[in-house]
């Protein structure tokens, strides 16, 4: 796994976060495969304060991040992964049959999954159930107050990884089973891991990536209503795309 890349300084990749947000926004994807690297903390706890200036319901604030560093740890959440991992990802190649690109676009996940353990920096974002703010149960808007009170805090977390160059994915596999996972982390009844994002180094490049056309994704008022179908509008995508 030994290679020459040599990685920047904190001060060099923080300085990279000027890029323009649509430049992150639109060559940003979840990178898998990293470099093994550590990740300087000067370099990562900046991105975290970052990422924590996202909203959150009612301004609750009760979030939390548990990094994981040391290679024992990630081994516990590696086992469990790749126990889920050998179930789900024989299903998706067989559906994936003969489809090459479908194949091909597994092949990071399959790598990923072969050196978790490796992988420099583990991010759980996690969140403290109250009366409010519960991960499950009724009524639904609950469920949907939970996550949406830590997601947008992950998306900042993703973005300011794609300006500075590490590359980062998020994965639920790892902590699907909650249960198991809270055990690992050491993580009390009142805090649920949300997902897991591994951190290191990009190993190739980063986007541009490929979507449907909007008029294909947009509905207005109800469903099945797209109006913009085959329309052309003014775009800030990278016509290259």
């Amino acid at each position: 796994m030994a290679d020459d890349f040599i990685p920047p300084t904190a001060d060099e990749a923080l300085a990279r976060l000027d890029m323009p947000l649509v430049e992150a926004m639109r060559t940003q994807r979840a990178v898998r495969r990293l470099h093994l690297d550590p990740v300087d903390h000067d370099l990562l706890v900046p991105l975290l304060e970052l990422s924590l200036k996202a909203p959150t319901s009612s301004n609750s604030q009760d979030w939390s991040y548990l990094v994981i560093e040391d290679r024992a740890q990630k081994a516990r959440l590696a086992r469990l992964y790749r126990m889920l991992f050998r179930v789900f990802h024989p299903i998706e190649q067989r559906r994936a049959a003969g489809d090459e690109a479908a194949l091909r676009r597994m092949r990071p996940g399959q790598w990923q999954a072969e050196h978790f353990e490796q992988l420099p920096t583990f991010v759980v974002p996690c969140y403290r159930r109250n009366l409010k703010h519960h991960p499950v149960g009724w009524p639904q808007i609950s469920v949907s107050s939970f996550y949406g009170s830590v997601y947008p805090a992950v998306q900042n977390l993703l973005l300011s990884c794609r300006a500075v160059g590490l590359g980062a994915s998020l994965q639920t596999l790892p902590i699907w089973m909650v249960p198991a996972a809270r055990r690992i982390l050491g993580l009390p009844r009142s805090v649920v891991p949300v997902c897991v994002i591994p951190i290191g180094w990009a190993r190739g490049r980063y986007g541009p990536t490929t979507r449907a056309p909007i008029g294909e994704v947009v509905h207005v008022d109800r469903h099945g209503h797209r109006p913009f179908l085959g329309r052309e509008f003014p775009s800030v995508v990278d016509p290259a795309d």
